[in-house]
């Protein structure tokens, strides 16, 4: 191309030879016949009407875009035709005068801002000029329809938004706040947390730990439009990372954050044994009584609670000399005995047990994933299945129906994904040359609504895939069980009540549970 050619022709015209497009798409299928009728035209819509308003106003304080130029084609009287930039136009033209504005369309608005201009409108205004009308509309095409892979505008995402009114303001948003908190505080919070919190919309995080309940939630105060914990960061740890996680990997969005009531909700899944007040309640319970002279512990550090240390994985450590777990009473519990080995307890076992230790637990604060019950959809992991019909059903489960809603479609969903999933197996290893067999008799598994019943599919489906060493045996042996438990949740029986019963409801917290008992058998079959 030659260089001439990439050269804008940028012109000078006198506003009165500056026209509306009478052709203008906005217009549906009606045609002006003259100017007074294309601003009529343009204001006939009550909300654009408004629209347009507000850019009158915007120019009167701040003057015409120096960004943006009128896009003008010559016309056959010696006048231009504006073929992008009608919008502007008509409000400089009705702030010239204000009675061309229709009375129910603004009016009043208009003839305000006309009387706040200083220095009137100006005479004439730079415009870009093409020959044709088909040479304008490659551009304005270009400008209105996207981005179109990067040839057209390209808009600013939330992060980008949230950076520029950083830079003006010099005050970062509450989200901005959260994502350094943990950045700067890696030795408490988890890699994980420190990946996640960048995969949730800066705009989000605001919404949530600006509101009222997200502060009290999580112990985080704003105050003057700065965040401050009310606790040791490692008590306020876990619920944080445990939120985060359930954004990240359990298909949570701004939807349910975006009202309180939302809120109430969403936040109501982290486990009450990990807010920030529970755990603040469980250390003042484990401090070890501090002896004249010591320095509890040789815990010196003021930012962190009595009594606590900070383990190598951000969650809360136990004080030495002790072997209290971080969901332990300060003393035992109804039901709960002492463990004369270590002082801490053991559920259900009498009193004098010998030689009992107490079950290793993990930290609240590396919890790498939330409790079943904060899940929103019944599949979230990531499976890669190649038939596009059980796909669409996977999806479903995945991304479409919210176990809370809706349990009834979720559980026969599910029954009709365990199927599908299991005759596709059998249909693939056979094509394989690694037949299905049935596991009682050893003849050929028969899939399909005509063939063998589902319980029989999935335990010769689980045997198999024990045998050709694609799941442990421990999974593939639970499995089996659940499958054939008569009238047990999770069991084959189990789901033909939901389906054909009509006294049997399945219960969300049920299915998920059942849903992780089948997920090694799942994931076997599509990884």
């Amino acid at each position: 191309m030659k260089i001439d050619a990439m050269m804008r022709d940028i012109r000078v015209i006198s506003l009165d030879q500056i026209k509306l497009d009478q052709e203008n798409v906005r217009f549906g299928n009606d045609v002006a016949q003259n100017q007074r009728e294309a601003i009529k035209l343009m204001l006939s819509n009550p909300e654009e009407a408004k629209k347009i308003l507000r850019l009158a106003e915007h120019i009167v304080e701040n003057g015409l875009d120096p960004t943006e130029l009128q896009l003008v084609t010559p016309d056959e009287d010696g006048n231009f035709i504006v073929l992008e930039g009608n919008r502007r136009l008509t409000a400089l033209k009705i702030l010239q005068r204000p009675d061309l504005c229709p009375a129910d369309r603004g009016y009043k608005g208009f003839l305000k801002a006309h009387h706040s201009l200083t220095d009137g409108v100006p005479e004439s205004l730079q415009c870009s000029v093409v020959p044709t009308r088909a040479d304008g509309d490659v551009w304005i095409e270009l400008k209105h329809t996207g981005e179109n892979r990067g040839a057209g505008r390209v808009g600013w995402d939330s992060d980008i938004r949230d950076e520029r009114r950083a830079r003006q303001t010099g005050i970062e948003s509450i989200g901005r706040q959260i994502r350094n908190l943990i950045v700067d505080n890696q030795h408490i919070f988890t890699n994980k947390a420190a990946l996640d919190v960048f995969e949730i919309d800066v705009t989000t995080l605001t919404r949530i730990f600006s509101s009222t309940l997200g502060q009290n939630t999580f112990r985080l105060k704003v105050e003057n439009k700065i965040l401050t914990p009310q606790l040791p960061l490692d008590q306020i740890a876990p619920a944080l990372q445990f939120m985060l996680d359930m954004f990240v990997s359990h298909g949570y969005n701004v939807n349910d954050v975006r009202k309180y009531e939302n809120q109430v909700i969403t936040l109501g899944h982290i486990p009450p044994e990990i807010l920030p007040d529970s755990l603040a309640e469980a250390a003042k319970g484990k401090a070890k009584p501090v002896q004249p002279g010591a320095t509890n512990g040789g815990n010196t550090d003021g930012n962190k609670g009595a009594g606590q240390n900070i383990d190598g994985n951000g969650g809360l450590g136990a004080q030495k000399g002790t072997d209290v777990q971080p969901d332990a009473d300060n003393g035992s519990r109804p039901g709960v005995a002492s463990d004369p080995q270590s002082g801490g307890t053991q559920p259900g076992k009498p009193d004098g047990t010998e030689n009992i230790k107490p079950e290793p637990q993990t930290p609240p604060g590396i919890r790498a994933k939330p409790q079943a019950r904060a899940r929103k959809y019944l599949t979230p992991w990531s499976l890669k299945i190649s038939n596009s019909r059980i796909n669409a059903i996977y999806n479903e489960l995945r991304a479409v129906l919210r176990v809370d809603e809706c349990p009834n479609a979720v559980a026969i969903t599910f029954r009709v994904f365990i199927e599908t999933t299991c005759d596709e197996y059998a249909r693939m290893q056979k094509d394989a040359g690694k037949t299905v067999l049935r596991w009682d008799t050893n003849n050929e598994l028969r899939g399909g609504g005509n063939g063998d019943k589902l319980v029989m599919k999935v335990q010769s489906v689980v045997k198999h895939l024990e045998a050709e060493k694609k799941i442990a045996a421990p999974a593939a042996k639970a499995i089996f069980k659940r499958a054939s438990s008569y009238d047990q949740p999770g069991s084959v029986d189990h789901f033909n009540l939901f389906v054909h019963g009509t006294h049997s409801a399945p219960l969300p917290s049920e299915l998920k549970d059942i849903a992780e008992e089948y997920q090694p058998m799942l994931e076997a079959i599509w990884r």
